[in-house]
């Protein structure tokens, strides 16, 4: 434990951080110490912006979507007069949890435990027997509100929120990211809806290895390496053309690529396609062409993009377009949640191979997610082995651009830094840079 006289933790002990020597590694401890997973929860989780859903989730009124922010149950609803609120996932009478089901649709909530109803705007509109528990005089229903969450937002249907009030805007925290969401969402003639059904699934590893594993493309020739192999054997059985194909270029050989840190812990990276009429998005290349400039179009249409919201979103446009959430769930146990995001009405064809390569590659059962999670499973119980306890994240520190690099001026994008490859970790260092900055933050806030 690297605490002060004080019994302050130094977390800057965990980050060895020395640019002008090449040098960035972490303490792989941090992985393993269960009270640093409290702080997170304390300094990242509950007292700054983590995703909650995508406004598809929740697009008519009374539909709800339940989720937590850290450890805290909450839930999204859409009111009666069409705006979103997030309240606190217990019953304002006694406290059970209001909300049982993931997802679905009420005109109003009435608690499982004893029968207190509230509607969508939060308002404890009846309880149960009501004349023989209270007098007129001092029954108070208003103090069985549902209690909100501090800050509530959205940018471009993905909707965020935060425990706490003392947070910057919306649009200052996603900064650098925002022009990449735009990518991700611009394209489509129709608004993103999310594709009926999801997954869930739980790691037995902590929660920062699966976010590492995230915007850390150097292990994809390696890891997903089976993948690649099934994928070209089952083609060359069945020669597959235009979206029904699957590109494996990105894990075959070397390819045009980038990365970025784009400041807040948010990370991203893409590669050149090698063939981009295999994805669905290129059907509207005409419709397309008229709308963007030649430097947002080769970011539509030839670039695979990834990108990573801290703490815990993730968007993926290589071989599907998907969103990812990470909870951490104990030191050793985190559980993921995804889904596959598509324009709506887009036509059958497209749609269909969109759905076949999300679940060749990312669910649980497919070609590539058992993988990644054998792997992060493996890397937690190696982080015990504290005699040898540094992990090396200095790949690509003398390639560093300060800055956006060519591609990222055509799009607008203002990273802090760029590399030229989507194989450096230069992103990793942004992330665990910002994550270092919160809980020394965190630190300072409760000595005061």
């Amino acid at each position: 434990m690297s605490e002060t006289r004080s019994n302050q933790r130094n977390y800057a002990a965990y980050i060895d951080d020395r640019p002008h020597d090449a040098v960035f590694r972490i303490d792989r401890s941090i992985y393993n110490d269960p009270e640093i997973l409290e702080a997170e929860y304390r300094y990242i989780f509950e007292s700054g912006w983590v995703f909650l859903c995508h406004a598809g989730h929740v697009p008519k009124p009374g539909d709800f979507f339940a989720t937590h922010i850290g450890r805290q149950p909450v839930f999204v609803v859409r009111k009666a007069d069409g705006t979103l609120a997030c309240y606190l996932n217990a019953c304002g009478h006694r406290g059970a949890t209001l909300v049982t089901a993931r997802t679905g649709n009420a005109p109003s909530f009435t608690c499982p435990y004893h029968g207190f109803c509230f509607d969508t705007a939060g308002k404890c509109t009846a309880v149960t027997a009501p004349k023989t528990g209270w007098s007129d005089a001092h029954l108070d229903m208003a103090a069985f509100d549902l209690a909100p969450i501090a800050r509530l937002d959205s940018y471009r249907g993905f909707v965020f929120g935060s425990l706490s009030a003392d947070v910057p805007d919306l649009g200052n925290y996603l900064g650098g990211a925002k022009a990449l969401i735009d990518i991700f969402v611009a394209p489509a003639p129709q608004q993103l809806e999310i594709v009926a059904g999801f997954s869930v699934y739980q790691t037995a590893c902590n929660w920062k290895i699966m976010h590492e594993n995230g915007p850390d493309a150097y292990h994809a020739p390696v890891v997903h390496n089976n993948f690649a192999q099934a994928i070209n054997f089952r083609e060359q059985r069945a020669v597959r053309t235009g979206v029904a194909k699957t590109d494996t270029g990105r894990l075959t050989g070397r390819i045009e690529s980038a990365s970025y840190d784009l400041g807040n812990g948010h990370t991203a990276f893409w590669h050149k396609r090698r063939d981009p009429e295999a994805f669905p998005i290129y059907a509207q290349k005409e419709t397309l062409e008229k709308k963007f400039t030649p430097g947002q179009l080769e970011w539509i249409l030839g670039r695979g993009r990834h990108m990573t919201i801290f703490p815990n979103l993730l968007l993926n446009d290589l071989a599907s377009t998907h969103l990812r959430t990470y909870r951490p769930l104990a030191v050793d146990r985190m559980e993921t949640m995804i889904w596959c995001i598509a324009p709506a009405g887009e036509p059958a064809e497209m749609r269909s191979a969109r759905l076949r390569k999300f679940e060749d590659f990312f669910l649980p059962s497919g070609m590539a997610t058992p993988d990644d999670v054998a792997v992060a499973e493996s890397a937690h119980k190696a982080s015990f082995a504290l005699n040898s306890p540094w992990s090396n994240m200095g790949r690509g520190i003398d390639f560093k651009i300060a800055g956006p690099d060519a591609a990222a001026r055509e799009l607008g994008m203002a990273p802090k830094a760029s590399s030229n490859s989507w194989d450096h970790e230069i992103a990793l260092q942004g992330v665990y840079r910002r994550w270092l900055e919160l809980m020394e933050r965190g630190e300072e806030r409760r000595r005061g």
